[in-house]
Parts: C-alpha cells; structure tokens; sequence
C-alpha cells in the first residue's frame, strides 16, 4: 500500500496571499520613494482647473518652482473699484518635504504670505494640490479648493512678437471693427484703433504690456475704449499659432466664449494725428 501526504490547501493559500500581500506592499513603498516630488514640481505651471472644473481664463495664475528654490507667481489683482492689474511676483521661497510644498515670502505691496499645499498628484505634465494652510498678514484663510495645473513646455515668444491684425469672431459681438496689435521683444506693445473718420489711432494712454506663459497670455492695459471704463485693467487669452494666423479664446462669466482671430502683418498702420 502506497501512503500519500495530505496537502492542505487552505493553508498553502493563505500563506500565498500574505507573500503576494508582501509584495504588493513593499513595491507600493518602493513606487512612493521613487516620486520624486521635489524634482517634478520644478518648472513653469499654469492653473488650469478649481476644483476640477475649468477655470475662467482671467482667473488663471501662472507660477515657477525654480532649482534655486525661489519661486515666483503671476496673477491678476484687483487694486480698488476702478483699477485691476496683473502682476509677477518674485520674492518667495519654497521647500517640499514629501507631498508638502512650503511657500513663504512677500509680495509687491508688503504682505507676507505663508502657505503650505499638499500634493495630491504630480508628473511631468501635471500638478494637482490641496491648499493645507494659507496665512497672509498671520490671518488664517481657510481654502477648501483643489488645483490643478499643467507644465509649461514651450516658450512662444517668438512666434508671438510682431504685428497682428484682426478683430473679434465672438458669437453676437457689437464691435465689428479691425484692429492692429504691435507686441515688441521687451513686453511691451501697441493698440491701434480707427475713430469714426477711419483714421487710425495708435492708443496714447494703453500703457500696455504684455506677458507669455505657454499659451496663456496676460495683457495689461489702461482705459478699456470698448466698455469705456477708466483706470488700469488686464485681460487674459489662451492663443495657439498656425503659420500667420493667431487665434485667441477667453472662457468668461457665464460660459460665454469670447474670441479674437487675426493676421501677421509686416508692420502697424500709418497713424493720423489730430
């Protein structure tokens, strides 16, 4: 008579769910060591979405981790009623210990700011993070929003200065009219318009300067000649480039889509003067 060894199974399966359990675990730590958090956030972001929801194109903020662990930060600001501006800051400093990115510094008007975001996912093209802690002055601002960004990959800059000619393709705009835009390599540009002689104008009081993030652009001006409005103000545009044409779109209030189409052009228009 041959004598066989029982085998038991549920035994042997148990201890090969623990060893896979085993696995599992040390190669999720592994992976979690291997994000390397400090080295992905460093690069040019824009802010793409609040709360996973894409965010109105003028409410957008652009920032850089740099590798000397400064980091600067660009966003609109509302000054008082009649005056907002945008504006780029680069007086903070910043750590990142794990998944917790600290930020502390001063901006243009004297506040200090200490904050602290936590990362809830980052690669090479993408930074989403919660705000843990967000002090100006020592006052507490308590901010429950989630961000997401992407990287800044192409510098647009040369493809972007020179003179464009165009006018809106908004659905149902009132302004019909051409105008000329003549962005220079020190950011700063002209706007020309025509008076009711159809005269052009080259804008005396536009003061106008301009900055490029990806395809993000920031455009400060003075004394809006559509609304009428007086004062400082900026707008914000994404663009994309296609030979000699410029495309521009603002997500605004609403849902409304505003939008720009135009034309590069070898130079401005002759001005009259009155």
């Amino acid at each position: 008579m041959i004598l066989t060894k029982q085998v038991n199974k549920p035994l042997i399966m148990r201890k090969l769910f623990l060893v896979i359990l085993l696995f599992s675990v040390l190669l999720s730590c592994k992976k979690e060591e291997e994000n390397d958090y400090a080295a992905m956030v460093i690069g040019k972001w824009v802010n793409t979405h609040v709360n996973d929801v894409a965010v109105l194109t003028d409410e957008a903020f652009a920032f850089e981790y740099r590798t000397d662990k400064a980091q600067t930060y660009a966003s609109g600001n509302i000054l008082d009623a009649n005056n907002k501006t945008w504006i780029e800051n680069n007086s903070f400093t910043y750590s990142v210990d794990g998944k917790k990115i600290t930020v502390v510094g001063a901006n243009q008007f004297g506040n200090t700011f200490n904050m602290e975001f936590e990362i809830i996912y980052a690669d090479q093209q993408t930074l989403k993070y919660a705000v843990t802690k967000f002090l100006v002055d020592n006052v507490e601002y308590p901010d429950s929003k989630t961000y997401t960004n992407k990287k800044i990959t192409v510098d647009m800059k040369s493809q972007f200065v020179g003179t464009w000619y165009g006018k809106t393709t908004t659905a149902g705009s009132t302004d019909n009219s051409f105008h000329y835009w003549d962005y220079f390599a020190d950011g700063t540009y002209d706007y020309y318009f025509q008076d009711g002689s159809g005269n052009w104008i080259n804008k005396p009081d536009n003061e106008g300067r301009y900055y490029l993030y990806g395809d993000l652009m920031a455009s400060n001006y003075t004394n809006d000649l559509i609304t009428g409005g007086t004062g400082k103000a900026y707008e914000c545009w994404n663009f994309r480039i296609e030979g000699n044409k410029m495309y521009w779109t603002g997500l605004r209030e609403n849902g409304l889509i505003t939008s720009f189409e135009m034309e590069k052009v070898a130079a401005p228009p002759a001005v009259s003067f009155k």
